[in-house]
């Protein structure tokens, strides 16, 4: 009987090791995702680096803007206390005017009285001259007379020269009270000076602060209201809040602002009263 060749045939390698395969496989799979997953958290990684350096970044500009309206602060805080100051001098000076005014009135009263007495001297001498009788014999009288009535007119224009001095001292005098109790008034009614004009210097929209290019020395007053004026038409109103002696800084009221316009550098800035009455 012939022996069974089919035992004969030599069997593939993979029939023997079927594994190898499998396992080839899965480890091609495991390195592929394994590639994946790094590929993935490298860029994760680098848009996180990213924000974490945009951060950085942003912390350094708030930083600096923190530090220079810090500085700002100290600055305008010096300002209230010169104002202050100022107003104090403005109420001593508005009472020293005051009692100028009135020595001078009182001075002015004294003249009128001596001038109007000159004047009955003089009436009396013209009367006594027209009854005369004998100028021959009374011509020394008359003389007399007559020098007195020329000494009493020299001494009543002498008078009305005084009183016209003392008047226009009483008109200079209450003119600069005048102006003194109208800037009190100002900076204690919180309002701007109505001669005040001046420009926005810059603006910070990201923190929605507007600077004008003029202080409390060209009638700027803190917590006030100012328009802004373009091509002759206000376009918004701002809200002073902060003044130093030749800056200041002042926020968008935004309710006041015209549709579609924006306030920018070199617009006009005025009180909005004498916007209101069309200066």
């Amino acid at each position: 009987m012939p022996a069974n060749t089919d035992s004969l045939i030599p069997t593939p390698p993979y029939d023997k090791h079927p594994m190898v395969n499998t396992l080839g496989t899965l480890t091609a799979i495991v390195l592929a995702f394994s590639a994946f997953v790094a590929h993935k958290n490298k860029g994760e990684f680098e848009i996180q680096v990213g924000k974490v350096n945009a951060e950085s970044d942003r912390k350094g500009i708030n930083t600096e803007t923190f530090m220079r309206y810090r500085d700002e602060i100290t600055e305008l805080e010096a300002t209230k206390t010169e104002a202050i100051e100022e107003r104090d001098g403005l109420r001593s000076e508005v009472e020293k005017q005051t009692t100028a005014n009135s020595a001078v009135e009182a001075e002015i009263l004294t003249r009128q009285k001596e001038l109007n007495s000159t004047k009955n001297e003089v009436a009396d001498a013209q009367e006594k001259l027209k009854e005369l009788g004998d100028l021959e014999e009374l011509a020394p009288k008359i003389e007399r007379l007559q020098a007195s009535i020329a000494e009493l007119k020299g001494q009543v224009a002498t008078l009305n020269t005084d009183i016209e001095r003392l008047r226009g001292e009483k008109t200079s005098t209450g003119q600069v009270l005048v102006a003194a109790k109208t800037k009190q008034s100002q900076i204690t009614s919180g309002q701007s000076f109505p001669t005040m004009k001046t420009t926005i210097r810059s603006i910070d929209r990201r923190l929605g602060i507007v600077t004008l290019a003029a202080g409390i020395r060209s009638g700027v007053i803190g917590g006030s209201r100012v328009a802004v004026i373009r091509a002759g038409e206000k376009i918004a109103e701002l809200n002073v809040k902060a003044v130093s002696a030749n800056l200041a800084t002042a926020d968008v009221i935004q309710s006041s602002l015209q549709e579609g316009v924006d306030v920018a550098p070199g617009d006009v800035v005025i009180p909005v009263e004498s916007a209101t009455n069309g200066n």
